[in-house]
């Protein structure tokens, strides 16, 4: 994948470790991998990013540091992170190492980015959900913004969907989500169950902005596909370049890249798209190409008729379910090939539950495989050098000045001119030794010369002295800069109160998406300006417990965090709103159906979760159980936490009312 991107031409890759990843299941560099990768794509002129976008407990705080420090030690240019205490920490201690706020802060306005100035951000990936409005707005904000021009949708806002912690015990903001969107479900209105046009209500097409690419007015065009495979990066990447360069997609192009990868799709949010627009209800993975039809089933044979041409080793899928790889390949006639054409009659091994007219998708293109393997392994990422060659006189040294535009080497030959007795060496003999860098990473594009006529050097003194510059230049690029590490010095002032909230809290909070789970979170909350943090839901007591205690050794400090003590847990939060989509238009205009009707979304698991809207139309999703800790209050109390928080979501007056009288009773 990396070795496709930079064949593809990308001005910067990110990608994530075996720790502290929002990929926990990709195949992740290792350290040692990350170094070696950060040194051979400064010597392409090409950045790296590493991904460090996952919510910390307390005791991975130190840890994540530490990693932090060595990936700063080995030059990476810019770390992408999600969790606000490792950014307080870093921004106190390693000031000048770059940090990228990662798409899961979910940052949306203008507001939340004179926030994150404060913790040192540099660059913010807004979320998937952002406007075009929006990203206009935060553009004016002052930092530099990044946006995902092609790749997967989550449905939820980025950084604020629970459900697959909560039911499956893979928390999304820690890397491991289990991808619930993705799996079908069925919805039902008063208890009954609502006609939909497909099961996969929450799983949106992938988004393409790749023809906008050149329009979009921001500093960085992110490309997602860190589990996708060298084919999609390759194309993905290719094709974005294309455009910024002022050319269009051809429809082979559109024809490649659907074949690498996709659901369907759409232009999202930052066009407005809801409803079918944005969703693929149909189904949640790779749709291929349309390949043919099934016309034929035996024992031993399927029979397809062709409307692609089909190679041996390419993947296809059959009707819904049934995959596979085309190991053995036959024509009509039942003889082995490795290509049938478009129009003709294909037979490949017989699999299971195949039927006479089920269509047929080509899912791997094997040509575009081996192709992008050997663009990959062939393509040499070159950096212009300009030089200048330079002899003074008889018995005096060649030498050389280098610059690739960011360093100035030099060197110098061991071996003195000489008059030449026949052939002098003269700036077309230097010229074509200096540029016999096929497999090498420079091109000298302008060589200037000031030589005195007559003199000579040995062929092999010409090239000791490209080989010199090369190496002088290489040890330059890959040169991190020196770290500076300062001393933890944040001495934060609390205010000592106690307070009880009820659905909302007040705006000198830092509300509980921006998970907080660690302690130096809760002092990031305060260098924003915060008074005092609601803490992630991502929390269990225990993480409740270190995070307190850890704060109080360090800063002698009552912890000022808002602790919720009582809700039905928001599993997700989202822009697109499936009982509009169903029920009506998809709009989302002029509905308010979740507010006049009991609405759930029910999974084949039995797993059921509440949906209602919010005051700003948003379709939120509930668990149906309540999570409830108000028997938990006087060790809360001990612990020293007086702010608490209680949620409801469809409790009637009186449950609400028994439940603030157990709190005051649990309390006092």
């Amino acid at each position: 994948m990396l070795e496709a991107a930079l064949a593809a031409g990308c001005d910067a890759v990110y990608f994530g470790l075996p720790q502290y990843g929002a990929r926990a299941y990709a195949k992740n560099f290792t350290m040692e991998q990350a170094r070696e990768v950060i040194q051979r794509c400064h010597l392409a002129g090409v950045k790296v990013h590493i991904t460090m976008n996952t919510i910390l407990f307390e005791e991975e705080i130190e840890p994540a540091y530490q990693q932090a420090k060595q990936l700063y030690e080995y030059g990476v240019d810019a770390l992408i992170i999600q969790d606000l205490g490792l950014m307080h920490l870093l921004h106190t201690r390693l000031p000048d190492l770059v940090i990228h706020a990662s798409t899961q802060l979910s940052t949306r306005t203008p507001q939340e980015i004179e926030k994150l100035k404060k913790l040192g951000v540099r660059r913010v990936v807004l979320a998937r959900e952002c406007s075009r409005d929006e990203i206009e707005r935060c553009k004016k904000a002052g930092l530099e913004i990044e946006i995902f021009v092609h790749g997967a949708l989550c449905i939820s806002m980025s950084g604020r969907c629970y459900l697959s912690q909560v039911f499956y015990g893979r928390s999304g903001n820690r890397g491991r989500c289990s991808q619930p969107c993705r799996m079908p479900y069925t919805l039902w209105m008063d208890g009954r169950k609502v006609h939909t046009p497909g099961e996969y209500l929450l799983s949106p097409k992938d988004l393409s902005l790749i023809d906008q690419a050149g329009k979009l007015d921001v500093d960085s065009l992110k490309i997602e596909g860190r589990m996708k495979s060298p084919v999609y990066v390759y194309e993905a990447v290719r094709q974005v370049k294309k455009v910024l360069e002022g050319k269009k997609r051809t429809q082979e192009d559109r024809e490649r890249l659907k074949q690498a990868f996709n659901r369907g799709y759409t232009t999202g949010h930052i066009d407005g798209m809801t409803g079918h627009e944005l969703m693929n209800t149909t189904a949640g993975n790779h749709q291929g190409i349309p390949a043919g039809q099934v016309v034929g089933v035996s024992k031993k044979k399927i029979r397809i008729h062709c409307q692609i041409d089909i190679h041996q080793y390419d993947g296809l899928r059959i009707g819904l379910q049934q995959g596979c790889r085309i190991n053995y390949l036959y024509d009509a006639r039942g003889n082995l090939t490795n290509e049938v054409k478009k129009g003709h009659i294909a037979q490949i091994d017989a699999l299971p539950n195949i039927h006479i007219k089920d269509m047929v998708v080509r899912t791997v293109s094997y040509q575009m495989e081996q192709e992008v393997r050997k663009i990959a392994q062939t393509t040499i990422r070159k950096i212009p050098v300009k030089a200048q060659i330079i002899c003074e006189g008889f018995g005096q040294p060649l030498r050389a000045i280098a610059d690739d535009g960011q360093h100035t080497v030099f060197a110098e030959s061991a071996v003195k001119a000489v008059l030449a007795k026949k052939q002098p060496t003269t700036p077309a003999v230097i010229e074509k030794q200096m540029k016999k860098t096929k497999d090498s990473w420079i091109v000298f594009t302008d060589i200037t010369y000031d030589l005195e006529d007559g003199l000579f050097f040995p062929i092999g003194v010409l090239n000791d002295l490209r080989r010199q510059i090369i190496e002088r230049l290489k040890k330059e690029r890959e040169k991190a800069a020196p770290v500076s590490e300062r001393p933890y010095l944040f001495r934060p002032f609390v205010e000592d109160k106690e307070a009880r909230y009820v659905q909302t809290v007040p705006e000198d909070t830092l509300p509980a998406h921006w998970n907080v789970t660690n302690s130096y979170g809760v002092a990031a909350a305060l260098e924003m300006g915060y008074t005092q943090t609601c803490l992630s839901d991502e929390c269990d007591v225990s993480h409740m417990e270190q995070l307190v205690q850890a704060f109080q050794r360090r800063y002698h400090q009552p912890v000022p965090v808002v602790w919720n003590v009582y809700q039905k847990r928001r599993l997700m939060i989202m822009r697109h709103c499936p009982v509009n989509t169903a029920c009506k238009d998809g709009t989302r205009t002029k509905c308010a159906l979740c507010h006049t009707h009991m609405f759930y979304l029910k999974g084949k698991d039995g797993n059921t979760f509440l949906c209602q809207g919010n005051e700003d139309c948003y379709m939120c999703l509930y668990d149906t159980k309540a999570t409830n800790l108000l028997s938990e209050m006087g060790h809360f109390h001990q612990l020293g936490i007086h702010r608490f928080l209680l949620s409801f979501v469809d409790e009637t007056e009186d449950k609400r009312k028994e439940l603030l009288e157990q709190f005051k009773r649990e309390s006092y």
